[in-house]
């Protein structure tokens, strides 16, 4: 429930939390270690920048080369820490940008690659990374041979926040780098050989012309290189609005759906995409140490968050289809209604490689459009829960039976990369809810009753798939999440 990028996002996601998922077969995984000089307002620091991504082990001719997992990892010196502390910088996100060239037989292309750090804190001695992601251009070879990218010149667009969670003066510094002369940049070589079908046109091949020794093979043209969707492009048309707030820095909205099981009838309901609207709390430091070869972080942030259906803190209304008693098919428009504060409290302990985000909200299941066996059945317009499903909560002091719970864990690999969820990423939030006795159903009678018998009682799953979120508040929206009009461009599938 609740961008992966620049001020808005100083969040559990620090150095290191990188998507990540097991290598395919006919896969590269590539890993560069660069040297860049960067122009800082006070003088030039020297910069270590890691690019890392998946290609294609080979491709053909016309097929798309799109790079995947894609990171950029900088590591600021403290020289270039205390420029961003002289602005009062308390933590930085970041906007890379990096050129990379695409060459292949001699003809070349250019290509941008862009993308998004989360905030992490300022320390003054260690250094300090920053590790951005984002979509990519896909590059198409128009010619049979390796094909090349080679990384060329960066910049970094910096967004510092203050110890009060406010922005600084100026809001954002770009620093434009230059690769240290000598450094060799080679990102990957992807072997491209002729078309799957030579009979058959090949989108984008280039026309053949008689070789140096008479023979035909086809011109030499520059690869096509194609920018990634434009943002909102991957929107749903069944996702509901979710603009969200542009007057709070730290504001977010995300979308997310999922499944609640229903344990007496045997069956699953699909919660349908529903938005939140969220406002991240400032991280608070529980230990953090840095000494050569080690950083220890320990962090912990409450936030706070919304439904958000139409104005109303509400899921939108879904369709549910059940067996009642085991035979009888009925179906039912259900909505979560919320009715009281959502609380985000997230745990990153860096060290140990794992980190928890417990999300606690107050839902009132209500139910409506009731059909037994094709024939309608008036429940009223107030057929609800009498009170909200409730998990047992983790904390005893917090255990009051008034509020479902979900968890969702982020764990580093012993690749090191994280996987799992977070706030400013998404990922799968469980739960296991009791769903309380209904009331007010019936028009005429009281058929609260039969609801209950059929649908209340404990031990019911609830497993949510939130989106990376939507950094509303941030106007340049550097990871590119949002839409035009701040709505988020990620929409999740449900998980079983």
């Amino acid at each position: 429930m609740g961008t992966r990028g620049a001020l808005a996002v100083a969040t559990v996601v620090l150095a290191g939390i990188v998507p990540g998922a097991d290598v395919a077969l006919g896969e590269q995984r590539t890993s560069t270690e660069l040297t860049y000089t960067c122009a800082f307002p006070a003088g030039p620091h020297p910069v270590k920048v890691g690019i890392g991504a998946r290609f294609p082990a080979r491709t053909a001719t016309g097929a798309a080369i799109r790079p995947t997992e894609v990171t950029t990892s900088v590591t600021l010196p403290d020289a270039a820490v205390a420029e961003l502390t002289k602005l009062r910088a308390a933590t930085t996100g970041a906007t890379t940008k990096l050129t990379t060239e695409v060459a292949q037989n001699g003809a070349t292309a250019t290509a941008l690659w862009q993308g998004a750090a989360p905030s992490v804190p300022l320390t003054p001695t260690g250094g300090v990374v920053l590790r951005a992601t984002g979509e990519v251009p896909t590059v198409t070879a128009n010619s049979p041979g390796a094909l090349t990218l080679t990384a060329a010149g960066l910049t970094l667009d910096f967004h510092p926040v203050t110890t009060e969670g406010g922005a600084t003066a100026p809001a954002t510094l770009s620093v434009p780098c230059t690769l240290t002369p000598g450094g060799k940049g080679l990102l990957a070589t992807v072997p491209v050989g002729p078309a799957v079908s030579p009979t058959a046109p090949t989108p984008g091949a280039s026309a053949t012309g008689p070789g140096a020794d008479g023979s035909h093979r086809p011109a030499e043209s520059a690869p096509t290189v194609l920018a990634p969707p434009a943002r909102g492009a991957a929107r749903a048309a069944a996702a509901p609005e979710c603009r969200g707030d542009t007057t709070q820095p730290l504001a977010l909205s995300a979308y997310a759906t999922g499944y609640a099981d229903v344990t007496k009838m045997g069956n699953a309901s699909l919660i349908p995409v529903f938005c939140t609207q969220v406002v991240q709390g400032l991280n608070r430091i529980k230990r953090i140490e840095v000494r050569p070869g080690v950083f220890e972080l320990h962090l912990l942030q409450s936030s706070t968050g919304r439904l958000d259906y139409r104005g109303r803190a509400q899921t939108p209304p879904g369709p549910a289809t059940f067996l009642t008693f085991g035979f009888m098919p009925t179906t039912a428009t259900m909505t979560l209604e919320q009715t009281g504060p959502m609380t985000i409290d997230s745990d990153l302990n860096n060290t140990a490689g794992h980190g928890e985000t417990y999300i606690r909200i107050p839902l009132v299941l209500r139910i409506s459009d009731v059909s037994v066996n094709g024939t309608p059945l008036d429940v009223g317009p107030n057929c609800r829960t009498s009170a909200p499903l409730y998990s047992p909560d983790p904390d005893p002091a917090r255990n009051t039976k008034d509020h479902m719970v979900m968890l969702g864990v982020l764990k580093k690999g012993t690749d090191t990369v994280w996987r799992g969820y977070s706030l400013s990423r998404g990922g799968p939030l469980d739960g296991s809810v009791t769903i309380p006795a209904f009331t007010g159903c019936g028009v005429g009678e009281d058929l609260s009753p039969l609801f209950t018998a059929s649908v209340s009682g404990p031990v019911n799953t609830v497993k949510q798939n939130q989106g990376a979120p939507c950094a509303s508040g941030i106007p340049d929206d550097p990871a590119m999440l949002c839409t035009a009009d701040k709505q988020p461009t990620t929409i999740p599938a449900p998980l079983r």
